[in-house]
């Protein structure tokens, strides 16, 4: 597994990517991509394990923080990748089903997660 880089973001928006990932790998699972499924459920994990805390097996852990509050996720750079391109997946999805609220949202979240990866010289085209 490559290098991990945090990207600071405030809950809502972690949230989005939480529900934009398991919305992914359930369709991902179905369709029979299981590599993208298997890697958008290792990015809801990680959100799990350095946001909330969850521990498999330990009842009462995995309580999220505030929705304002900034949190740090550490993904590799194949996850961050991953993430913007099921951001932009499910904002024409919303488009399409005449969410344009959520579709801005996740275009924002979108554009702020391929500004920070540019700053740190990946590629992203």
């Amino acid at each position: 597994m490559s290098v991990g880089l945090i990207i600071a973001m405030p809950l809502r928006q972690w949230g989005l990517i939480d529900a934009s990932m398991d919305n992914d790998a359930s369709v991902e699972t179905v369709n029979g991509n299981r590599q993208r499924a298997a890697l958008a459920r290792s990015i809801r994990r990680a959100g799990w394990d350095q946001i909330a805390k969850w521990t498999p097996g330990v009842p009462g852990s995995g309580a999220w923080p505030p929705p304002d509050e900034i949190v740090k996720p550490k993904l590799t750079i194949a996850q961050w990748l991953l993430t913007i391109d099921v951001l932009e997946r499910w904002a024409a999805t919303a488009d399409r089903r005449g969410r344009h609220d959520r579709a801005v949202q996740e275009r924002e979240l979108r554009e702020l997660i391929l500004s920070r990866l540019q700053a740190h010289g990946v590629q992203t085209h």
